[in-house]
């Protein structure tokens, strides 16, 4: 790539003062995340660092020693961001919700965001207001996962509204699936750490407080109803409502899977891509006003409008708002009269993003957006320089791949970590999508102004169905190509290497560091390692889940890449539910087609082998791992005492004390299938806890797993 490449990714670097300033203040919060301390000694620690970095600059130095400022300005920021971190933590105040224990009371709620509605259901983020004691309304703090049941007839809750809820406060503590959606995770990473249920009659919207995005709320109902009034088909209007407003609840099952496998998914997320869309589109129309100081001044203050705009018709997401910043950041720092450089505002940004709310450097948007846009400050020039081609249309497909390709170079390795997988035929799928949808995000935006003018209208709408009719169907292609979604999975140390990998190749081909291939070797050799040993630890790893079911019983056994299902009956092999399940089971763990095992099996008389399993006698056996299964529903399948790993209790309506004595002597863990009453899972619970035995329960908790060291000698 040559020398070139040095002064558009050094230099950039070199005038980012926001970059020295974000990276120790970024590093203070991760501190305070993986090792908090006490609030008053992070306080201390900050007043300190404060009086030291002040002695520093008031002392008087010559220009070339200017340069040992630094660090005590990187000390304080660092400082300062674990202190800011631990002050916005919300478990930290004393009047967080979770004071509250699991108390069935009235609560006092605002809306902060509505991720989904359905018929019968709205999904929000609310904020905890107060919580009615004996003596009146209590404050309360902290944010919920509230989730509410709905009447046909009901309002649907928008941002801001207060409303009155009945319900209990839960911790999110439930158990995914292997590889299944961790709610635990997504929780945190938007600062909620419970979450709440109401149902119809539970709820009431009290009043409202008055938003920013109130002003397009008006203009947000009419659009949904323009678009269901346009004529456009319904798998198409779901297209539009997802690109253009960022709802995606009339989505099919088979859209949102091609957009996944073809690795096109994030144009469905109302981000950072529909926001550089609208920014990309006004600067190129805006572009011929010139460059002097009033016409910079006037065309940033029409983008400005614009872009927040196109956020408040979106609903104000915490997607949006982190674009509009960003780009909104980019906009100011280009009506100044100096030239802005574009690494700092991208820094700038993310500074302002991690103030106003630490919690969002966990948020995966949030690291994928911004590492993103690095990639294509970094690596956009250098790449397209590599080739001129001849031809303009030739030129532009070049530019396209070259924005994918550097966008993709630093997101590839934390999407792997995430999502376990890679999308082989994301580039071709992009360069078409994401053309596509610029020219639909276009198209939609004039559909809304002229729909209802004769002919134009009509013309529109025809246009922009053959259009997301391609879109639609070119995911599909290359969702269903073969090994178009391979399962990868890598841990934290091979994202680490992954990024020193693609560092020391950037900065070879960049800047001629010679050392850079000596680094890049090590990291590869590392990689090769860690795979090698993976490898062959899994041969050894045996595991038995019970998945997160709450009417009936469905488990796995795996020993290395060996994976066998236990179903009730030969009828569920074809469950879509439990399909899902063992896809996703497959695909976190590298495992191989299922052979499957029945529980008419495991009550039978007589051992039959399944995989690596055996059944019979109301036991299932594989190499390290010992089950028994307890059920009144047939007689044979009661196993009185015997020591076992698990014992999972299932198909039972009553259960005596003795019984209990008898049947869980010798059990080293408990497990409560789903579809048993609430009384007996109460009953077992209590019995287990007052022997000190573990128990699991399915319903409340989620699934359970139990990973061991496989015992290949034989089996227990």
């Amino acid at each position: 790539m040559g020398r070139f490449g040095s002064s558009i990714a050094l230099g950039g670097v070199m005038r980012s003062p926001m970059m020295r300033i974000a990276i120790p203040f970024i590093a203070g919060i991760v501190v305070a995340m993986v090792r908090p301390v006490p609030i008053l000694d992070a306080g201390i620690a900050l007043i300190a660092a404060t009086f030291v970095t002040l002695f520093l600059l008031w002392w008087r130095r010559t220009r070339s020693e200017r340069w040992r400022h630094a660090p005590g300005v990187l000390i304080w920021f660092f400082v300062f961001g674990a202190f800011w971190q631990l002050v916005r933590d919300p478990l930290s105040r004393p009047d967080h919700v979770q004071m509250d224990g699991t108390e069935l009371r009235y609560r006092a709620m605002r809306i902060t965001a509505v991720n989904g509605i359905t018929e019968k259901v709205v999904r929000t983020d609310a904020t905890a207001l107060g919580a009615l004691e004996t003596d009146g309304m209590r404050p309360r703090s902290g944010r919920v996962m509230l989730t509410l049941m709905r009447r046909p007839d009901q309002a649907d809750p928008i941002r801001g509204d207060l409303i009155l809820v009945r319900s209990s406060i839960e911790s999110i503590t439930r158990i995914p699936d292997p590889g299944g959606f961790d709610r635990r995770s997504w929780g945190a990473s938007r600062g909620m750490y419970h979450e709440s249920f109401a149902g119809p009659d539970a709820w009431v919207i009290q009043g409202h407080q008055v938003q920013w995005t109130d002003l397009f709320e008006g203009v947000r109902q009419q659009v949904s109803r323009w678009l269901v009034e346009s004529g456009l088909p319904t798998r198409e209007r779901a297209l539009v409502r997802a690109l253009v407003l960022g709802l995606r609840d009339e989505l099919e099952g088979d859209q949102r899977n091609a957009f996944v496998r073809s690795g096109t998914i994030h144009v469905l997320a109302v981000s950072g891509t529909h926001v550089g869309f609208i920014y990309a589109m006004l600067l190129f129309m805006l572009g011929w006003w010139g460059g002097s100081g009033k016409v910079r001044l006037m065309r940033g203050s029409l983008i400005l409008l614009a872009l927040w705009g196109y956020a408040g018709l979106t609903g104000g997401s915490p997607s949006v708002l982190r674009a509009t910043i960003m780009f909104s950041l980019f906009t100011l720092a280009s009506m100044s009269s100096r030239r802005a450089d574009p690494i700092n505002s991208l820094f700038t940004a993310a500074l302002v993003l991690l103030v106003w709310e630490p919690h969002m450097l966990i948020e995966i948007g949030f690291q994928l957006s911004f590492l993103a846009v690095l990639g294509i400050l970094l690596f956009h020039r250098p790449i397209e320089r590599l080739w001129v081609p001849n031809g303009k249309w030739v030129g532009r497909i070049w530019t396209l791949t070259v924005l994918s390709l550097s966008a993709q170079l630093l997101t590839t390795p934390l999407s792997l970590y995430y999502f376990k997988a890679f999308p082989v035929w994301f580039l071709p799928a992009n360069l078409v999508v994401v053309t596509a949808v610029g020219f639909a995000v276009y198209g939609s935006v004039g559909l809304l102004l002229v729909h209802a003018i004769p002919i134009i209208g009509p013309l529109v709408v025809v246009l922009l169905t053959w259009l997301l009719v391609i879109v639609d169907r070119v995911t599909a292609f290359f969702g269903s190509l073969p090994g178009a979604y391979p399962a990868i999975r890598i841990g934290k140390s091979d994202v680490l290497l992954l990024y020193l990998l693609v560092l020391a190749v950037a900065t070879w081909l960049m800047l001629g560091w010679r050392r850079s291939r000596i680094i890049a070797l090590c990291a590869l050799g590392g990689l090769l390692l860690n795979w090698t040993y993976h490898t062959y630890t899994l041969e050894d790893h045996a595991s038995f889940t019970v998945y997160d079911d709450r009417q009936a019983l469905q488990a796995a056994m795996t020993l290395g890449r060996q994976y066998t299902v236990l179903c009730s009956a030969p009828d569920d092999v074809d469950d879509p539910w439990l399909g899902m399940k063992m896809e996703r089971h497959q695909r976190a763990l590298g495992l191989a087609q299922p052979t499957f095992a029945f529980m008419e099996e495991v009550r039978g008389s007589v051992a039959v082998q399944r995989g690596v399993t055996l059944a019979g006698a109301g036991a299932w056996l594989s190499p390290g791992i010992s089950v028994r299964f307890m059920s009144t529903k047939d007689a044979r399948s009661i196993v009185v005492g015997g020591v076992c790993d698990v014992l999972v209790v299932h198909d039972t309506r009553y259960l005596s004390a003795d019984e209990l004595t008898r049947w869980v002597t010798g059990a080293r863990q408990v497990v409560l299938a789903g579809g048993l009453s609430w009384k007996l899972r109460e009953h077992v619970r209590q019995w287990c806890t007052d022997h000190a035995v573990p128990c699991h329960d399915i319903r409340e908790q989620g699934a359970f797993a139990m990973e061991r060291r496989a015992d290949r000698r034989g089996h227990s």
